[in-house]
Protein backbone atom coordinates (compact mmCIF):
# COMPACT_ATOMS: atom_id res chain seq x y z
CA UNK A 1 0.00 0.00 0.00
CA UNK A 2 1.10 3.40 -0.63
CA UNK A 3 1.37 5.93 2.37
CA UNK A 4 0.29 9.68 2.10
CA UNK A 5 3.14 11.90 2.29
CA UNK A 6 3.14 14.40 5.20
CA UNK A 7 5.02 17.35 4.01
CA UNK A 8 5.49 19.22 7.00
CA UNK A 9 7.33 17.61 10.13
CA UNK A 10 4.03 17.08 12.87
CA UNK A 11 5.30 17.54 16.98
CA UNK A 12 4.86 14.13 19.01
CA UNK A 13 4.84 14.82 22.41
CA UNK A 14 4.74 11.85 24.98
CA UNK A 15 3.56 11.59 28.57
CA UNK A 16 3.24 9.22 31.38
CA UNK A 17 1.49 6.79 32.17
CA UNK A 18 -1.48 5.60 29.98
CA UNK A 19 -1.03 8.10 27.54
CA UNK A 20 1.79 6.88 26.44
CA UNK A 21 0.51 3.59 25.95
CA UNK A 22 -2.45 4.62 24.14
CA UNK A 23 -0.25 6.80 22.20
CA UNK A 24 2.08 4.06 21.16
CA UNK A 25 -0.82 2.09 20.53
CA UNK A 26 -3.10 4.56 18.39
CA UNK A 27 0.82 5.92 16.49
CA UNK A 28 1.64 2.16 15.23
CA UNK A 29 -1.81 0.89 14.03
CA UNK A 30 -3.37 3.86 13.18
CA UNK A 31 -0.75 6.78 11.66
CA UNK A 32 2.20 4.99 10.91
CA UNK A 33 1.07 2.20 8.61
CA UNK A 34 -0.73 4.99 6.08
CA UNK A 35 1.28 8.18 6.61
CA UNK A 36 4.86 8.99 5.57
CA UNK A 37 5.76 11.46 8.32
CA UNK A 38 8.19 13.20 10.09
CA UNK A 39 7.61 12.91 13.50
CA UNK A 40 9.88 15.23 16.21
CA UNK A 41 9.33 13.29 19.35
CA UNK A 42 9.56 14.96 22.94
CA UNK A 43 9.55 12.82 25.60
CA UNK A 44 7.33 15.05 28.65
CA UNK A 45 7.27 12.26 30.68
CA UNK A 46 8.04 13.41 34.72
CA UNK A 47 11.65 11.50 34.73
CA UNK A 48 12.67 13.53 31.48
CA UNK A 49 11.59 16.71 33.14
CA UNK A 50 12.57 16.33 35.79
CA UNK A 51 16.65 15.12 34.12
CA UNK A 52 16.12 17.86 32.04
CA UNK A 53 14.74 20.63 34.73
CA UNK A 54 12.33 21.34 32.41
CA UNK A 55 14.16 22.16 29.76
CA UNK A 56 12.48 19.83 27.28
CA UNK A 57 9.05 21.04 27.93
CA UNK A 58 10.42 24.67 26.54
CA UNK A 59 11.93 22.62 23.64
CA UNK A 60 9.18 21.14 22.56
CA UNK A 61 6.95 24.74 22.71
CA UNK A 62 9.14 25.70 20.38
CA UNK A 63 9.15 22.98 18.21
CA UNK A 64 5.25 23.35 18.37
CA UNK A 65 6.27 26.84 17.15
CA UNK A 66 8.65 25.77 14.19
CA UNK A 67 6.72 23.15 12.81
Amino acid sequence: MTKIKVENPVVELDGDEMTRIIWDFIKQKLILPYLDIDLKYYDLGIEERDRTNDQITIDSAEAIKQY
